[in-house]
């Protein structure tokens, strides 16, 4: 068969990372299935990002690098024809295609088009106004497709509340985790350990947006400072969302204006960040809203011992192998990081049990599994 994958609404991050990911593993594998050929269609962006490989074929069209409105005008008309000369199947990796090429496998990547609560927190009309959009099209994906890909039983489970498409084929297909977030675990030790001059230093790792509550764990740091405890935090992640990057700098400069303990990195390169893991001693992971949370299982594989939001699915990645704290809560994270703090054996047996428990992530696996659905779909189909 000739496997398209609709890659034309990948704009970079995670969605970028996965595709990459997925022909990188199929390039090197020996089984490819009933796959004879795999055609890519994206922007010249999203296609120079991925391997070049002769199994792989990259289709770009003037629309798909131009504004939105060309890019929606150019799905809406002219995209089924040239998808149908190409493939006989279609992958929507975004979830998002809303043609009527057939048979279709769509994918849920973004909790954000679910949970109406954000949505609110949000406050801005065009924003939302995005999000009901790309949910609306996501709606149309799924009630097309003859195959849905989830990446968390909690996204399963949310969207067929929501959408009628218990009778589609679902598989829940977890994301990998790069070897280079792989570490080991280092000797815990009492934060009595630790001062002023040698301080216990946590790791943030996020975009800056509403539900990520950066501000929240900035304050339950500054708490733990003005009782004499020493620690220091380290954000990273560029901001997605402006309003949020304003109320996390007005917390800083309220908390910390001269940054002794507060340490903010802003985006750095997606191969920087391995790095950043193995210099903290402790991460912390406070977002609200999540489908499979990349970040968590790049921490639970670098043996550095975590604290996490309790909201879901975090628990459905991390098990018991945390500490937990409701993330819009300040008190709540205090706490946690308290226990935490005073709990170094804890500490190292919950790494220990995440660096067992990632041995399930590889990307190895989620590649075999994607393309083996995306073939036993195509033979149903026939």
């Amino acid at each position: 068969m000739r496997l398209g994958i609709d890659a034309s609404n990948i704009g970079g991050g995670g969605g970028i990372t996965h595709l990459k990911e997925l022909l990188d593993s199929i390039s090197r594998s020996t089984d490819r299935y009933c796959i004879k050929n795999i055609v890519v269609f994206g922007s010249l962006n999203t296609l120079n990002e991925i391997i070049n490989d002769d199994f792989i074929t990259k289709i770009t069209f003037t629309q798909l690098n131009g504004s939105l409105l060309e890019r929606i005008y150019f799905q809406v008309f002219h995209y089924d024809k040239e998808i149908q000369q190409r493939c006989d199947i279609l992958f929507s990796i975004a979830g998002d295609y809303f043609g009527s090429f057939k048979p279709l496998v769509g994918m849920s990547r973004n909790m954000l088009l679910y949970e109406r609560d954000i949505w609110r927190e949000i406050k801005k009309p065009i924003e939302i106004l995005r999000f009901w959009l790309n949910f609306q099209k996501q709606k149309i994906c799924f009630k097309n497709s003859e195959g849905i890909i989830f990446i968390s039983e909690y996204a399963k489970q949310y969207a067929n509340n929501v959408l009628t498409i218990d009778k589609i084929n679902q598989i829940i297909i977890p994301h990998g985790v790069s070897n280079q977030f792989k570490g080991e675990v280092k000797v815990q030790k009492d934060i009595s350990f630790y001062s002023q001059f040698d301080p216990f230093n946590f790791l943030y790792v996020s975009t800056v947006h509403v539900y990520k509550n950066q501000w929240n764990v900035v304050k339950a740091i500054s708490n733990l400072r003005q009782r004499g405890i020493p620690v220091t935090l380290t954000l990273v992640g560029g901001v997605l969302f402006k309003k949020s990057g304003e109320l996390l700098d007005s917390t800083i400069n309220d908390v910390d204006p001269y940054r002794e303990f507060i340490f903010s990195k802003g985006h750095i390169p997606y191969a920087q960040i391995a790095e950043e893991y193995r210099n903290a001693a402790g991460i912390v992971f406070a977002s609200h809203c999540e489908n499979m949370p990349n970040i968590l299982i790049e921490s639970m594989a670098s043996g550095v011992p975590i604290l996490c939001s309790n909201k879901s699915p975090m628990p459905e990645f991390l098990k018991e192998n945390g500490f937990y704290f409701n993330p819009k809560n300040v008190q709540s994270i205090e706490d946690a990081m308290l226990e935490f703090l005073f709990a170094p054996e804890r500490r190292e047996i919950m790494a220990r049990n995440n660096i067992e428990e990632i041995k399930k992530y590889s990307w190895e696996i989620t590649s075999n599994q994607t393309f083996k659905f995306l073939s036993d779909v195509y033979l149903e189909n026939l």
